[in-house]
């Protein structure tokens, strides 16, 4: 049986703003020129004016599937873009070597021409990307470095002439870099605003075809299509008033959450949430309203299905239950628009929670932000371990709150939405998360509160909420209720193993989250939330307890009441490792910290009998912590 009404009015109920969003077929490596829909007027934003149509335009989608069978996607009609070489010819940018260079199936002549380049940039460490004329000594080239944008014919020392400093960028992530040429003068634009000009002799420019640079020595495992998000060519000098035009249509589409302005698509893919033993919840989102049909079964070719008329919104969801316990199941979801263009999600799995006595696997980590290319590398690492289940503590988003859908469209779904299409994800709120606008939107979890339980065979995990102070203040009596919430389900549980997430450090070794520890005094930790929280837990014995927050690895000896107690204290382990900007430790160890590391990773969770066995590995795949807790 499929409840379509579970959850869905309460949460659409707290979105009333109307957004929309487009991700573009899914292609391999870099991207491709994504074809233009039959899309509805008033379903998406205005289109682009004829007089600024370019003549070329792609739009680079993240392609962060799953490897081999695992990708349900169709086959693309498009091919990737070509790769050249870096290492016949490796092109430099201020320092930096060039790491992937790819050739756009475009070709500029003349010497009035208009070249644009739209840029999501979210990360701490220096980047870059160059577009160019793709000759060996380029006769232009339009750029950008962490902060800086270029354009102009190519200097002696292989920099563009003009440069502007791009300023905090739309949204504080999103820069729009624009080019003209128009004979003789030279005009950078940054934001829809003239940043730099200057007047050459005219002189030839080459036909060849053009060719854009990533430079990302600096964050491994990032590439073209995590920092450039669309690029075009006009073959025209642009005016002042258009390169606003164009500034504006780009700026609409993050508004509206979209990647693109062409075609049907999942702007939120397929998500599941609150896996039990009889049921799991359900979730899509689409850039357009759609009539959809969800199939589910226990075999592919023997589906039963369910009808979801179209209503007007672009958020659907349903709850699957009446099923098996700890049972294989596939699904499919398709959504078809007022044109009849479709949009499939191919075929997925999942599988129900165990009973209690049955083993079990859980992926943990947090932090999610920011950076989509860790997210598709641990994506694919946690997918080799085939887990069960994935719990997230917090900070999905670095900052998605009402007015930055985009966090949630562009990095979370986009970096991580083929694993959660497989695995269901368990989800507590971080201070990323605001004022829960977003993280509610796009949660089927229990309850209207963002702190619930949820059985999960021999475990009980406790989703908590430890953005206390913020939540009293927008909702007064807040922490009095979860206090006696959380009280009251830790007494009341008959698990084997007791497990509370949340967000915010009850210890920690940061250097400078709790007091400057390389100066001064470190709190070792969120006092407020050890002293809401801390107490409880010793009281009904919890057994491990999960935060994020820093965006290290760190794991605490057994603790109980401040001291180490190898057979009845409580192990706090911090693993904020799944993409925001990596963080340090204090120059001192503290007595109470067991292991600490310092770079991206996850944890793995096993339990079987009397057993919980844990190992944390890191970006390369590497083993760098484990330890076992017994009853």
């Amino acid at each position: 049986m499929a409840d379509a009404a579970t959850f869905g009015t309460d949460r659409e109920s707290r979105s009333k703003a109307r957004f929309s969003r487009t991700i573009a077929a899914t292609v391999a490596l870099l991207g491709s020129v994504l074809p233009a829909s039959h899309a509805e007027a008033s379903d998406q934003p205005a289109p682009v004016a004829a007089a600024l149509q370019p003549l070329a335009e792609w739009t680079f989608e993240l392609d962060n599937a799953l490897p081999r069978r695992a990708d349900p996607a169709p086959k693309r009609e498009t091919p990737p873009l070509p790769l050249i070489s870096t290492e016949l010819a490796r092109p430099t940018l201020s320092g930096m070597r060039a790491t992937e260079r790819r050739m756009l199936d475009a070709e500029q002549h003349g010497e009035a021409f208009t070249v644009e380049l739209w840029l999501l940039d979210h990360v701490n460490q220096r980047i870059g990307a160059l577009i160019d004329s793709g000759q060996p000594r380029p006769d232009w080239a339009l750029g950008y470095i962490s902060g800086e944008a270029l354009f102009g014919p190519v200097r002696a020392d292989g920099m563009p002439l003009l440069k502007a400093e791009t300023g905090e960028g739309y949204k504080r992530r999103w820069h729009h870099v624009v080019g003209v040429r128009d004979g003789a003068r030279w005009t950078l634009y940054v934001d829809g605003v003239v940043k730099g000009q200057a007047e050459l002799p005219a002189n030839a420019v080459s036909d060849a075809s053009l060719q854009l640079s990533g430079f990302f020595e600096a964050e491994r495992f990032m590439r073209l299509d995590d920092l450039v998000r669309a690029a075009a060519i006009y073959g025209r000098a642009l005016s002042a008033a258009e390169v606003k035009d164009a500034f504006d249509r780009r700026t609409r589409l993050v508004e509206e959450g979209w990647l693109t302005d062409k075609g049907l698509h999942f702007t939120q893919p397929p998500y599941l949430n609150t896996p039990t033993t009889t049921s799991i919840e359900l979730s899509w989102e689409t850039n357009r309203p759609v009539a959809t049909t969800v199939e589910w079964g226990e075999t592919a070719d023997a589906l039963q299905s369910r009808q979801i008329p179209r209503d007007g919104k672009r958020i659907g969801g349903l709850r699957l239950d009446g099923l098996k316990v700890d049972t294989p199941y596939f699904y499919r979801v398709t959504g078809v628009d007022t044109q009849g263009n479709e949009v499939r999600s191919g075929l997925l799995s999942f599988r129900t929670a165990p009973p209690p006595g049955v083993p079990f696997t859980m992926a943990i980590s947090a932090d999610t932000e920011a950076r989509t290319h860790i997210n598709r590398r641990m994506s694919a690492l946690i997918w080799e371990e085939r887990p069960n289940v994935l719990l997230l503590a917090g900070d999905l988003t670095d900052g998605g709150s009402l007015e930055r859908r985009f966090e949630w469209t562009h990095e979370y779904f986009a970096g991580m939405g083929p694993l959660f299409g497989r695995v269901p994800v368990i989800a507590a709120p971080g201070n990323g998360e605001s004022e829960l606008h977003w993280f509610r939107h796009y949660h089927r979890q229990p309850g209207d509160e963002a702190f619930f339980n949820i059985r999960y065979g021999d475990a009980e995990i406790f989703v908590i909420d430890s953005n206390l102070e913020d939540r009293e203040k927008r909702e007064p009596g807040f922490r009095a209720r979860q206090r006696a919430w959380l009280d009251q389900a830790l007494a009341s549980s008959t698990a084997k193993w007791k497990i509370a997430m949340h967000h915010h450090a009850l210890r920690s070794t940061d250097e400078d989250d709790y007091g400057d520890s390389w100066t001064g005094v470190s709190h070792g930790g969120d006092p407020v939330v050890t002293a809401e929280l801390e107490p409880i837990y010793e009281k009904h014995s919890v057994n491990l307890v999960i935060v994020g927050h820093l965006h290290t690895y760190e794991r605490s000896w057994p603790i109980r009441g401040g001291k180490i107690d190898m057979a009845n204290g409580i192990t706090y382990v911090q693993v904020g490792g799944m993409g925001g900007n990596l963080e340090d430790f204090q120059p001192t160890k503290p007595g109470f910290n067991r292991k600490t590391f310092r770079d991206h990773h996850y944890l793995m969770l096993r339990g079987a009998g009397d057993r919980l066995e844990a190992e944390a590995i890191d970006a390369d795949g590497h083993l760098r912590d484990a330890f076992t807790i017994t009853k």
